[in-house]
C-alpha cells in the first residue's frame, strides 16, 4: 500500500492518482510511475517534495523515481530547486507551464498537416492511397486552422479565470 494512502483525509486520493497515471500512460506514453509522480505533485501539501519523499509516498524505488523525475523535468512539467542547508533537491509541478506543453502539441498537429499535404502531392492521382491520405489530411487541415483561434480564446478568456 502506498504511503499516500495512509496520510490523507481523502479516501479517493490513491484511486485518483492511479487514474491520472493511467491517463498519462495512455495519452502521453508516459510510464505509470511518471504519471503517479505528476499526479502526486499536483495535489501534495506541501507542494515541493524530494525524490526520497516521492519514493516513499508512492512506494517506488529511488531509481525509478529518479529516472521519471528526469523525464518530467525534460518535459518542463516539473521543476527542481535547491535550498541552502538542504542537500536534497525539491521537485514541484509547474502548472503555469501546462499551456506551453499543449501549445507544443498543437504545433505538432500543424507539422502533421504539412506532412500529409506533402504526401498528397506525392500520391496525387493514386486512387485509394490518395483518398485515405486526403481523409486524414482534411482533418488535420481543419484542426490546424482552428487551433490559432482556440489559443487566442485561452489567452483572452482562460488565463483570467486562474487568479485565485
Amino acid at each position: 500500500m502506498a504511503e499516500y494512502e495512509h496520510r490523507t483525509d481523502r479516501p479517493a486520493m490513491p484511486e485518483w492518482i492511479e487514474q491520472m497515471a493511467a491517463h498519462f500512460e495512455a495519452t502521453e506514453a508516459m510510464p505509470l510511475i511518471a504519471g503517479r509522480i505528476l499526479a502526486f505533485l499536483l495535489i501534495c501539501d506541501p507542494p515541493e517534495r524530494t525524490a526520497a519523499e516521492l519514493s516513499h509516498a508512492l512506494s517506488a524505488s529511488t531509481g525509478s523515481v529518479s529516472t521519471n523525475v528526469r523525464l518530467l523535468l525534460r518535459l518542463g512539467i516539473i521543476s527542481k530547486t535547491t535550498r541552502q542547508g538542504r542537500e536534497a533537491a525539491l521537485y514541484r509541478v509547474e502548472e503555469d507551464r501546462w499551456p506551453q506543453l499543449v501549445r507544443h502539441r498543437m504545433q505538432r498537429v500543424t507539422e502533421l498537416e504539412q506532412l500529409t499535404e506533402s504526401g498528397l502531392r506525392m500520391f496525387s492521382g493514386q486512387g485509394e492511397r490518395a483518398r485515405r491520405l486526403r481523409t486524414v489530411h482534411e482533418f488535420y487541415r481543419w484542426l490546424s486552422a482552428e487551433m490559432p483561434e482556440l489559443w487566442r480564446r485561452w489567452e483572452r478568456e482562460g488565463k483570467g479565470r486562474l487568479r485565485f
